[in-house]
This record gives structure tokens, sequence and C-alpha cells, in this order.
């Protein structure tokens, strides 16, 4: 399976790729988020990231999901110190009425034929308002 995102996170991101390998759990206290945590109190988490253009309002940036924990993409960015856009939970709304997350490309092979399925959905009109283009290649 391929999972493919688009996020808008904040500011201007160091490295115009990387790799974010953590573990991530249940917070401690605020028990309706995860967190980072130490190795032996979570589940192996990894995300792969690329810059693809600065906005004005952030950092458009694609990850590609290679594991599935529960909100991965929101707490790696957080724990980079760039949460996404939107993001009430881990950041702040800034003036975006949700967090600026999107599946973009999923892939996977077909059960029966094993045939490699590929799927792209456009880009939402609140990614293209924050000055992401409606085609990226």
């Amino acid at each position: 399976m391929t999972k493919i995102y688009l996020a808008l996170a904040a500011g201007k991101l160091a490295r115009l790729s990387g790799t974010i390998e953590t573990t991530i759990g249940r917070h401690p206290v605020q028990r309706k988020k995860m967190a980072v945590l130490p190795a032996d109190r979570g589940r192996a988490a990894k995300t792969t990231y690329r810059v693809l253009r600065e906005l004005p309002a952030g950092t458009l940036v694609e990850c590609t999901l290679h594991t599935g924990r529960t909100h991965q993409i929101r707490v790696h960015f957080k724990h980079l110190g760039h949460p996404l856009l939107g993001d009430a939970l881990y950041g702040r709304r800034a003036g975006f009425a949700r967090q600026m997350l999107h599946a973009w490309r999923l892939g996977l092979a077909h059960p029966r034929t094993g045939e490699r399925l590929n799927f792209e959905s456009p880009i939402p009109p609140d990614f293209v308002e924050a000055g992401v283009p409606s085609h990226l290649p």
C-alpha cells in the first residue's frame, strides 16, 4: 500500500527532505492526543517527507507514510516544530477551518489480480486558496 499526503506545515522547514522515525503512543496526560514517546511506551512510526514549495502561509510538504499510526503526520510535524496549519489539537487554527492535510495519492495491489492500482485526489479548494497550485507534478 502506498499512502502519500499533502500537508501545509507552519513555518519554513530546515531540510528539503527527510525521514522522521519515532515511537508514537497515547499522550500521558491529554488522552485525546497522541505523542512521541520513549521506545518502550509506543509503537514505531515512520514518515518520509519532501518539501514541494514554500508558500506565504507555510510550507507545502509531500508526506509518505510507511506505518499507519493514529495522527502520525500531525504528531511527526509537531515533533519537528512545524505543526500542520489549521490543526487545533496539535497546533492552532491560524485562520484555517480545518487541519491542512490531504490524502493525495493512494496505491495498492488488486487483491485478486495483483494489478497495481493508483488513485489521485484533486487538490482541495482550501489548499488552492492557501497558494497551492491546483495541479502538482
